[in-house]
Order: structure tokens, then C-alpha cells, then sequence
């Protein structure tokens, strides 16, 4: 919007006509001078109007969680056909005609399976089911209209920044995924974020904030992701970005801002913290522990309102920005379980927000609001179901004899070998590392005779349970990495394969062949390594494929290594596995060495 335009709000835009009367013209000049006077005092015309309404319903740390089966204080909460319903039964009887929905970052990536396997664009597309003409999609739309305003998270990056560009303003790209929506269409949402720059010039990667007219107050919305995300990323994700200062990026338009007349400020900002949950609204004291107190604490003077996110707790709370004044702060735990339901009033004549209050309100499934799921929502849950089954049950190859995990008297087995092969390959890397086995970081399935699809490979290697475990039901596919070894590093990684205790598994190697001898001490058991058929060279450098947990030093057999150091990003395992798969022979033939084929 254009702030402090001169408008004479009864009759529209002043207009000066010529005119020859001397009287007229010093009338009109008079008349104009002080109208220029008073449309640069905030909000002139404005001032016997009743306070204002706005309603913003925030959700923070969605995660792609589609489906039910969350739980929220020991009861079934979430899934988007409830969360849906909930939203627009509030949304319907809020009784404010200015009602915004804020998307607080996190709203994809670190996913559950079916919303991960299809890039997260469901988790997209069922936001756009709340934005409304004036946002992005529409042919007449603006996005300082749009309804929901959106900023990323530090999962929003997990695919790379062109990625998360692609999730944003739509197309299909370089996918090989069925598509609930096709083209993808992108997010209908208004991005906002002030303190991710471009490396090469400084410039934001989305417009650092946005404003909206509500009843002619200005009201800005600024976006903030938490600057730990430089230490949650791999480097190869975030290498073209750079995070600044969350409480300085956000000052900074706000103080442009307040220049031109903006006194209500409402921040979007993915980091947080943690607080004793209670029902209700806002309540004075309470004890906020965790980044997002500092981060107030630095905030101007004239932020009123802070929407967290990140830490997937319970914040509903006033905190002191560095003019010591009230800052509410809210965060509605995480994975669409509940949401903030924010009230706000602001005062035509100052422009500022007069009063705020929040309640957290959990999105139970035994609610009324609940027990209905949104039609609209289930029809696109039913299309993501038949995609993911389209996806998964696709027949890759096909293979005439079993290939399996059985080792022989080397501990080799045909399948370990394939998997090293084919991360060898999509690394163009002189030598392959896998893991080969049993163990939970290891093989988990054969290859049988027939048809090989997506789902067999999955089986073979399981997506990464620690993760999952750990995050609630995230899907993570571990990742192929290459990183520099010499001959020395490698032989010492071989040599643990006797090391006391002796580890659970066994490595499957692509590129480079090996003699030992067990009757001699650990240590010196490994007497001949060829890499391509060349004998190593001790203090010469190879490109060695592997799972990025042994690249970046995790695990029984990292070598003496320095963790993280020159360490290549690949695709995901399974992604590694089919491109080799369909580059070979169709069927498959297993060779009496052991090998599907040696790549060259």
C-alpha cells in the first residue's frame, strides 16, 4: 500500500483545478497546504472512527502432519481435516472482518512419510484452502491483500534455497513425483522474511515485510527464522543465504517504517521458547525461558505483537521489548495440535495497538468444531493417498535371481555391493563405502526374483529411525555424500573391521579390492588395496562415497577424520539406488563375483 497518501477520504483523491480567480487559487493553495499537513499526521480523518478489530490465527511448526494421529495433553488432536474445521468454524465467528492467518515457519520439511515422499506440496496446498482473493493464484490478486502470510523455517531450507523457491512461487521443476496438483502450483501465501539476505548482494530473498490496510491503519507484518539454522542446515543448503541478526533485521524496518507512519507492528518469528502451559487468555507474569526472551528484549519500542515458533511449546505471555514496554508473545505447540487465536484492538487516531490477548487453542478431535472433518481437506488427504500408492508401488526394474544381504567368507554380499555401486555412481566418486548388515544403519531386506518397486527398495534401506524416533514421526531419508580420503585414512577405516570389539558390521566396498590377513594383529591385517585396479598410493587423495553419517565422522567405522570437513551432499539414498537400477541391463543378472555390474 502507498502510506501517507494525500486522499481526502470523504470525497476521494484532491484534485487541483485551474482556475483564473486570484481568490480561488490562494483558497485552493490554503485549502491544499493543510490538507498536506494533515495527511502526513498519522491517520489524519480517522480520529472519531471506534477502535478497530483484527483477528490473526496463528499456526507454527505444521511439519506436514496431513494425517491424524497426534496427541495433545493425552488426547487425539491435529490432522488437517480437523485442523481445517477448527480453523474456519474461528474464522466464520470471529465476528472481525480483518482475520489473518499466519504460517510461523516449519510448514514443511521434517515431514511425516506420505507428506515427505511427495516433496511436502500437500502441506502447501491445504494452506491454500484458507487464502482468499486477494492472495497470489488469482488473476486480479495483490499480495498486500492476501489473507495468510507466511514465513519460512529452518526445515523450509532442507532441500536448498531453490528448492524452497520452487515451493513458493509453483512449477514442477526437476521432480519425478506424482503431483496432487498438476502443475504444482506453489503457495498462495504472502512471504515474508527480514533476515535471510542473498550472499551476493545483501538483498532479501523474500520482501522482509508486509502491510496491510486494515479501515486505512497501516498495520506491518515482519518475518524472522532463527539464526540457528546455519548450524541445523548442511552448508550446501544454505550456501548462497546468510542470517542476520533476528532483533536487528526486524529494528530495521521498523524504524523505516515508523517513518512513514506505521505504528502497529506484528512479528512473525520462527525461534521461541518455553513456558507452563495454561487455558485462557493471556495472563501478566509467567516464566518464558529460551531465545525468544532476549530476542524481545532487543526488539523497538513500537512491536507490539511477537507469533514464535520452533521450539513446538506452549507460549502465551507478555514480554518487555528494550522500551520496556508489553510485547505479547504466543506459540501453540506444534504439528497443527492447536493454534494462537489472536485478539487485537487499534486506535484509529494513534495507529497503535491498544489492547492484545491471545488464547491457545487446542485442536481436539471430541471438539464440535472437530468431529466434522472439512470436506475439502479430506478430498485432498484421498489424493495424496493415491499419489504416495502411485509412487511407491511403481516397478523400477526387474531382476532373474534373488539378490541378497547373505554374506560370504569376505563378509561381501550381493546386495551390499549394489548399494555401494550405486552411491558410487551418483557421487562419480573413485571408491564406495556401505554399511552391510543388520544393524538399524545398515541393509533391512532382499531383493527377491520379479518385479522390483519403490516400496522393495525402501525396505532395503530403511529411512532414518533415529530421526523419526526422536522428531515424532519425521521421514528421513539419509543422504549419499562424498568426501576426500587419503590412502592412509582408508585402509584405517578398512583395518576396524578387526578392531576389538569387533563391530556388528561388515563393509561393502565399490572401486577399490583388498587382500587381508586375519593371522596377523589388528591393525596390519589389510595387506593390498587396488583402487580401480592401481595399487593406493598412502599419501594420495581419493573421492569416497558413503551414507552422510560416515562422512561427516558418526559411527564405528569414521576414520581419523576431521567431522564435516569437505564433505559433498548427494541425494538421498534410495534416489541413488533407482537412477543406478534403471541405468542397468533390464533384467538384472546377478555375476558369479558377486556384482549386478561394475560400473566404469
Amino acid at each position: 500500500m502507498e502510506l501517507c497518501k494525500c486522499r481526502n477520504r470523504g470525497t476521494g483523491t484532491l484534485r487541483m483545478k485551474r482556475t483564473t480567480g486570484i481568490l480561488i487559487l490562494i483558497a485552493g493553495i490554503v485549502i491544499f497546504s493543510g490538507f498536506v499537513v494533515s495527511c502526513c499526521e498519522p491517520f489524519a480523518g480517522v480520529r472519531d472512527r471506534p477502535p478497530v478489530n483484527v483477528t490473526i490465527l496463528a499456526i507454527n511448526d505444521f511439519h506436514g502432519h496431513l494425517f491424524s494421529g497426534q496427541q495433545l495433553n493425552n488426547r487425539t488432536a491435529g490432522g488437517a481435516a480437523i485442523l481445517a474445521s477448527t480453523l474456519k468454524s474461528r474464522m466464520n465467528s470471529s465476528g472481525s472482518p480483518h482475520t489473518f492467518i499466519a504460517l510461523l515457519g516449519d510448514t514443511i520439511g521434517a515431514s511425516p512419510r506420505p507428506t515427505a515422499l511427495l516433496m511436502d506440496e500437500p502441506s502447501v496446498l491445504f494452506f491454500n484452502e484458507f487464502a482468499d482473493s486477494g492472495c497470489p493464484g488469482d488473476t486480479d490478486a495483490e499480495s498486500s491483500r492476501c489473507n495468510v502470510i507466511a514465513i519460512p523455517g529452518n526445515h523450509e531450507f532442507n532441500r536448498g534455497t531453490a528448492e524452497l523457491l520452487r515451493m513458493v512461487r509453483g512449477g514442477n521443476g526437476t521432480t519425478k513425483i506424482p503431483h496432487a496438483a498438476d502443475p504444482y502450483p506453489g503457495s498462495r501465501a504472502d512471504y515474508i522474511c527480514a533476515n535471510v539476505v542473498w550472499k551476493s548482494n545483501d538483498t532479501p530473498v523474500f520482501s522482509p515485510y508486509t502491510i496491510r490496510d486494515v479501515e486505512g491503519i497501516p498495520v506491518a507484518f515482519i518475518g524472522a527464522v532463527t539464526t540457528e539454522t546455519v548450524g541445523l542446515e548442511f552448508p550446501e543448503n544454505i550456501g548462497s543465504v546468510k542470517f542476520l541478526n533476528e532483533s536487528d533485521a526486524i529494528n530495521r524496518y521498523v524504524t523505516e517504517l515508523k517513518g512513514r507512519g506505521v505504528h502497529a507492528f506484528i512479528i512473525l518469528l520462527h525461534e521461541g521458547g518455553t513456558q507452563e502451559a495454561y487455558e485462557g487468555p493471556t495472563r501478566q507474569g509467567g516464566n518464558v525461558t529460551g531465545p525468544v526472551v532476549s530476542i524481545v528484549s532487543n526488539l523497538d519500542a513500537d512491536v507490539d505483537v511477537v507469533l514464535a515458533a520452533h521450539k513446538h511449546g506452549f507460549t502465551n505471555a507478555f514480554l518487555k521489548n528494550s522500551g520496556g514496554n508489553d510485547v505479547l508473545v504466543t506459540q501453540a505447540y506444534a504439528y497443527g495440535t492447536a493454534f494462537a487465536d489472536v485478539d487485537l484492538r487499534i486506535d484509529p487516531s494513534s495507529g497503535d495497538i491498544t489492547r492484545k490477548s491471545a488464547t491457545i487453542v487446542p485442536v481436539y478431535a471430541d471438539l464440535a468444531s472437530g468431529t466434522v472433518p472439512d470436506a475439502e481437506t479430506e478430498s485432498l488427504l484421498a489424493d495424496v493417498g493415491r499419489s504416495v500408492s502411485s509412487m511407491t508401488t511403481q516397478v523400477i526394474t526387474w531382476t532373474q535371481a534373488d539378490i541378497n544381504r547373505t554374506q560370504n567368507g569376505d563378509g561381501e554380499s550381493t546386495l551390499g555391493n549394489l548399494v555401494a555401486d550405486s552411491q558410487r555412481a551418483a557421487m562419480h566418486a573413485d571408491i564406495a563405502l556401505v554399511i552391510s548388515g543388520s544393524s538399524a544403519g545398515a541393509l533391512h531386506a532382499d531383493l527377491a526374483q520379479g518385479n522390483i518397486t519403490w516400496n522393495d527398495l525402501e525396505r532395503v534401506l530403511p529411512a532414518d529411525a533415529y530421526i523419526a524416533e526422536e522428531y515424532g514421526g519425521w521421514y528421513s531419508r539419509p543422504r549419499v555424500a562424498a568426501r576426500e580420503l587419503s590412502g592412509d585414512q582408508i585402509k584405517e577405516i578398512l583395518e576396524r573391521q578387526w578392531e576389538s570389539p569387533v563391530p556388528n558390521e561388515t563393509l561393502a566396498v565399490s572401486g577399490l579390492a583388498y587382500t587381508y590377513d586375519p593371522s596377523r594383529p589388528p591393525g596390519s591385517r589389510v595387506t593390498e588395496i587396488r583402487v580401480n585396479g592401481e595399487p593406493i598410493s598412502p599419501g594420495a587423495t581419493y573421492t569416497a562415497a558413503m551414507n552422510y553419517y560416515l562422512a561427516y565422522g558418526v559411527g564405528d567405522y569414521a576414520p581419523a577424520w576431521t567431522p564435516g570437513t569437505n564433505v559433498t551432499i548427494g541425494p538421498a539414498d534410495i534416489d541413488a539406488l533407482i537412477a543406478y537400477l534403471q541405468s542397468l541391463p533390464d533384467p538384472l543378472n546377478v555375476r558369479p563375483d558377486g556384482r549386478i555390474r561394475r560400473i566404469r
